[in-house]
């Protein structure tokens, strides 16, 4: 790790090893106006105990040891380090060491699929799409022993009839661009389709990673964003609606959802407040009409509204960040509408870059699902005596909305000013 680009000597060196693994990403106070995007490298390890409540269970506790805490304030130079801390773990060789023997042997694998999407303003469509699928395992098993999984494959399908899929709800995935752990036997998968493996012993590693096509199914819900821009004014209006299916009671509901919408520079002062020497972000809560106090007179003071959930500028991201615990929201109709409005009075026109193409980003997550299809098949050991399994899915969303610009002409305005923006 360097402090700047370009400089040979590094500040610091840390070698990773297979039982390495990031922290939940934070965002905590830097400086007075500022905040920090942190993680930490942890190095995990498990011990197997007993426990004795209301009868008597083994199990397999984490011990976590912070090895490394790293910051920064640039967000896309943040997620490109996650991104390769996590490419680097899976090339890592698989570590040779003395195998437990454990009374209670388990096999824990989670599916998490990575939804990345794109909508523009004109048609209201996704016009691009992938889904980067990971599959995590933890293994508890005593001595050198095999593992075995299959999907839900469609060329393991038409090589072994075996696996065919009879019922004709349940579809099979084309399993695109591949990459293994380095203990998954890949000469053995392109042979059988069948992933063999002999697992790292208390070990949460990435088994496997894969693209798929997205199936083309509704999105949960839909984003809406306009800014009207009139003189030196600004208004940015946005809104949310639950896809129809989503409205059944019985479907999953989006947890934890963040939707950025992108702030210039030239505007960040426009929404702070000055409050005791420190300039803070006021909060927007739902429901309440609050204020984004700016540096000039009260009369002008931006507003922002949500009618769920909580908005206010954040610096991290450099961004209006709406923040909603759950969709569709409990206390509202699923076929209800939500919005945020907030309003900037700029110094000047000056202010609004001709060159701005806002998106809004979107991001949420949906527990026991998938947005792949994917499907485990089958999962155990090369042996009489199978371990407790434990399946888990997630699906997590990152979705770009294209934010239409409408701007409203004033009497003696050069209509040049307006860039792209739409003529009312």
């Amino acid at each position: 790790m360097y402090y700047e680009k370009g400089l040979e000597k590094p500040f610091k060196e840390l070698q990773l090893n297979p039982y390495c693994r990031l922290s939940e990403p934070k965002v905590e106070n830097f400086s007075v106006t500022g905040k920090i995007h942190t993680v930490k490298i942890e190095h995990v390890s498990y011990t197997e105990k007993r426990k004795y409540h209301s009868k008597t269970e083994v199990v397999h506790e984490p011990d976590i040891e912070q090895m490394l805490k790293l910051g920064s304030t640039e967000y896309h130079d943040f997620l490109d380090f996650l991104t390769s801390v996590e490419e680097e773990l899976m090339k890592l060789p698989a570590v040779s060491k003395p195998k437990k023997n454990y009374e209670e042997q388990e096999i824990f694998l989670e599916l998490v699929d990575n939804f990345w999407g794109k909508i523009t303003k004109e048609e209201g469509k996704l016009v691009e799409s992938a889904v980067i699928t990971q599959i995590c395992c933890l293994c508890f098993v005593n001595g050198n022993t095999e593992c075995f999984l299959t999907l839900n494959d469609l060329e393991l399908q038409k090589r072994n009839e075996c696996y065919f899929e009879k019922d004709p709800e349940k579809k099979g995935i084309d399993i695109l661009d591949y990459h293994f752990h380095k203990c998954v036997k890949a000469q053995e998968f392109e042979q059988s389709r069948i992933i063999k493996f002999v697992p790292l012993d208390a070990c949460r590693f990435e088994l496997m990673r894969f693209k798929t096509l997205y199936s083309g199914e509704d999105l949960p819900f839909s984003l809406k964003s306009v800014v009207v821009v009139q003189g030196a004014y600004v208004e940015l209006q946005a809104f949310v609606n639950m896809a129809p299916l989503v409205q059944r009671p019985s479907l999953r509901s989006c947890d934890n959802i963040m939707i950025h919408f992108p702030v210039p520079s030239q505007w960040i002062k426009a929404l702070w407040t000055m409050n005791l020497q420190r300039q803070k972000s006021l909060k927007a809560k739902m429901n309440r009409r609050a204020c984004l106090g700016s540096l000039h007179e009260p009369e002008s003071e931006p507003v922002i509204q949500v009618t769920v959930g909580s908005a206010k500028y954040e610096s991290a991201y450099r961004a209006v960040v709406w923040k909603i615990d759950r969709l569709p929201d409990k206390n509202s109709s699923p076929d209800h509408p939500h919005c945020l409005s907030y309003k900037l009075e700029l110094g000047s026109d000056q202010e609004i870059p001709s060159d701005w193409y806002p998106f809004a980003t979107v991001q949420f997550g949906i527990l026991d699902t998938c947005a792949s299809r994917t499907e485990v098949r089958s999962l155990g050991v090369e042996s009489d005596v199978q371990p407790q399994k434990h399946v888990h899915q997630r699906a997590c969303y990152h979705i770009q909305v294209e934010i239409e610009k409408k701007w409203i002409k004033i009497d003696g305005e050069d209509p040049d000013k307006a860039g792209d923006c739409v003529t009312q």
